[in-house]
């Protein structure tokens, strides 16, 4: 147990305020860069935040960060994520210790509303969800007739997994390392596991800084990794890292300008109205600004 205002990663005491946001502040170890948000949110203040309104959030862009959760509309996204996820699927199975075999298990450890464990299915692949959600966890039931287990992570007992996928979840949780732990734990050795989350100190992270949404979202995200902390972390708990890539996916011109007019109020205005003037709306491009990662990793043993 570290003493508190001291790093939860290396147990270092140089520690400042990176980002403030009055009463949330977001904390940097100078020794290892890990960063986390200050002070943390208690388990029923998280639960407020997990309804069915976090796929369908009417105030996200209200430009106020107690309104920045969750998403604008989940659903509508639905045809363009699975298009994203379609290639990290292929990248598990090309990383698949000896040759891919249909029913392989796969455990998607934070599911959302079941769409990557329908691509991996589509792929295969024998499914397998957690969610923490309920209002997720019940629309699954009623779409999928995939498992999902309704709860924590560390209270999961199934297993074990020849391959598991934690996207956009382990910034979320308030004991991520004891949450790798528990995740090398339901994997076979050899099994691939798949984790996205921002990536903290890309350059395009640090020129935007506090003004980047992902920071911002100070009702739900907890911890914020880089490149060298994240693979650490993994390290520790009896991974091998062997491929980091940036994190982008397809977006509407339409939705993209109001994502940047979060960040950027004046500038994104301007370019939503260039957009419309110039009927390009409505066009759809893969996005990148590198500023989340995908880290690809194998279990040891």
């Amino acid at each position: 147990m570290v003493p508190e205002g001291s790093c939860e990663f290396c147990g270092g005491e140089d520690v400042f305020v990176k980002y403030d946001f009055g009463i949330h502040k977001i904390h940097r170890c100078r020794t290892c860069t890990f960063m986390w948000l200050f002070p943390q949110p208690k388990g029923e203040e998280l639960d407020e935040v997990y309804g069915f309104d976090y796929y369908q959030n009417e105030k996200f862009f209200d430009n106020k960060n107690e309104s920045i959760y969750g998403y604008y509309d989940y659903m509508s996204e639905r045809y363009i994520k699975q298009q994203n996820y379609d290639q990290l699927i292929d990248n598990m199975i090309q990383l698949t210790h000896g040759p891919f075999r249909e029913g392989m298990s796969f455990l998607d450890a934070g599911c959302g509303l079941g769409y990557l464990m329908d691509v991996a299915h589509d792929k295969g692949f024998d499914v397998e969800g957690i969610e923490y959600n309920p209002a997720a966890a019940e629309r699954i039931a009623k779409k999928y007739t995939f498992p999902v287990f309704c709860g924590d992570l560390l209270s999961y007992e199934g297993g074990p997994f020849d391959a598991v996928a934690m996207l956009d979840v382990i910034e979320h949780l308030l004991d991520p390392f004891d949450s790798l732990a528990k995740i090398s734990a339901v994997m076979k050795p050899g099994g691939i596991f798949m984790v996205s989350t921002m990536d903290s100190d890309s350059l395009v992270s640090r020129i935007v800084g506090k003004r980047l949404e992902d920071f911002r979202r100070t009702r739900e995200h907890l911890y914020f990794f880089t490149r060298r902390t994240l693979t650490t972390a993994l390290e520790r708990q009896g991974f091998e890292v062997i491929r980091i890539d940036s994190y982008g996916l397809p977006i509407r011109m339409d939705f993209l300008m109001r994502r940047i007019k979060l960040a950027f109020p004046l500038l994104g205005g301007v370019a939503e109205r260039l957009m419309r003037w110039l009927h390009l709306s409505s066009l759809q491009f893969h996005f990148d600004p590198h500023t989340k990662m995908t880290v690809y990793a194998r279990k040891i043993g």
